[in-house]
């Protein structure tokens, strides 16, 4: 399949697959990249602008959780629309809307009948440019408290918060996407036209669709409402990251009724070439049913929920092990973790248990074909990490090439116990925990 990064040509699709839908690519001059799979036999259209920065980016302390306020404020006006425009906007074409933020990304994005293409992409268009106005500012700075405050409360979230600030330790990834009380209480509205300025500039944003669109219609109104955006600041500095040592972390609330344990050692990054066997190992091990993890602990009756799971970013990842259960079940469903990764460390995975993941895994990708919306997001990440898009067919036969000594060879290249992070979050003190 050949894709091409600079200028596509008008009209013509870079590639046609089998189920029908076609991709094409093209890049305007400023160095906005546009990414569209056309799929003419859905009514809708998802469009979105990915802007390639999050908490990650983030380049002091001052500016910790600028990102994810950021987002807040993109809805809060134009210069050309206020709050109340822009969701009247989106509500008279029937749209669902909204917006996220993670470590590595912020995603603005609208699901619209096909028809509604044209006012979805000037609606977002226009968002790109905030106006972040002062008074906003103030005002949305008591909403992201608010929400941190809630976070707080939420033993599972802290628990993660735990074991990824231990695990990364200074490194960015290592950073809450929520910012604390203290750097969102004493941001000023000036540090976030900055950072603006310098993370949303064309060449560091992707426009992405997945539906039912006419190619042409897409250029012609990413010119128009998207020509003029400057260029600047674009990607990030990556590079493969692991503790330096294995680590324990106990932080205990007394007056918590359940035990948080986490565990996490180092795995592969997004663009790695054995990212699915890592993430099949890492559903071997603890997929939230008919896994290892699973059987052993969950179907026991030790605990709530026992699960595993690959997190990568750009550069570098980590499988990470969770398990909620009561303070009493709490040392045993421990020691069956830790015996879990001793065993997949000595033994790798079977023939059987990957033929079942990769059975699970493939339904996940084809069944999140059938949805714009997870289409849309799926394509910049490909491209970001791969230089080109894919179908879902593709990823499904990428999956099913996947062979057992394909396994082995990705977890021998992470030693699971010798860089470990160990992290619990309750009503226990080490001590009772067996540590």
């Amino acid at each position: 399949m050949t894709i091409s990064s600079s200028q596509g040509t008008a009209g013509a699709p870079d590639n046609t697959n089998p189920n029908g839908t076609r991709f094409y690519t093209h890049r305007l001059s400023n160095g906005l990249q546009i990414l569209g799979e056309q799929m003419l036999d859905f009514e809708s259209v998802a469009v979105a602008f990915h802007v390639r920065t999050g908490a990650r980016d983030e380049p002091d302390p001052r500016f910790y959780g600028v990102s994810h306020f950021l987002e807040h404020m993109v809805f809060k006006g134009t210069q050309t629309r206020s709050a109340e425009e822009i969701s009247l906007g989106f509500n008279n074409i029937g749209a669902e809307f909204n917006a996220f933020t993670s470590l590595e990304q912020t995603f603005y994005y609208a699901r619209v009948l096909g028809e509604n293409l044209a006012p979805a992409v000037e609606l977002l268009a226009d968002m790109m440019r905030p106006r972040l106005d002062q008074g906003e500012f103030n005002t949305e700075r008591g909403v992201i408290i608010e929400e941190i405050a809630r976070s707080e409360e939420v033993p599972a979230r802290q628990a993660y918060r735990w074991l990824m600030k231990h695990y990364f330790a200074e490194h960015p990834l290592g950073r809450e996407v929520l910012g604390s009380r203290e750097s969102i209480g004493a941001m000023d509205v000036e540090w976030m036209r900055q950072y603006w300025q310098q993370r949303y500039s064309a060449n560091n944003m992707i426009l992405t669709l997945a539906g039912n669109f006419q190619w042409e219609q897409v250029l012609e109104l990413a010119e128009r409402y998207c020509s003029e955006w400057q260029s600047g600041e674009a990607g990030r500095v990556t590079q493969p990251y692991a503790p330096a040592a294995p680590i324990t972390a106990v932080c205990t609330k007394e007056k918590l009724q359940q035990e948080q344990i986490l565990m996490a050692f180092p795995s592969v990054g997004m663009e790695d070439p054995d990212y699915y066997a890592m993430e099949l190992a890492a559903m071997v091990l603890g997929d939230s049913s008919g896994s290892r993890l699973f059987w052993n602990i969950r179907q026991q009756g030790l605990a709530e929920a026992a699960v595993a799971g690959l997190i990568s970013f750009e550069g570098t990842g980590l499988i990470e092990l969770y398990a909620t259960t009561s303070p009493a079940h709490a040392p045993e469903v421990l020691r069956l973790m830790q015996a879990e990764l001793r065993t997949l460390e000595k033994e790798g995975v079977h023939e059987d248990e990957l033929q079942r993941a990769k059975d699970k895994l493939i339904s996940q990708i084809i069944l999140s074909a059938e949805q714009t919306t997870s289409r849309m997001q799926a394509l910049p990440v490909t491209w970001i990490t791969e230089g080109r898009l894919k179908s879902a067919a593709e990823e499904a036969a990428e999956v099913e090439a996947v062979t057992v000594e394909q396994v082995h060879r990705a977890l021998a290249r992470f030693p699971l116990t010798e860089k470990l992070t160990l992290a619990a979050y309750g009503p226990l003190e080490a001590q009772a925990l067996g540590l």
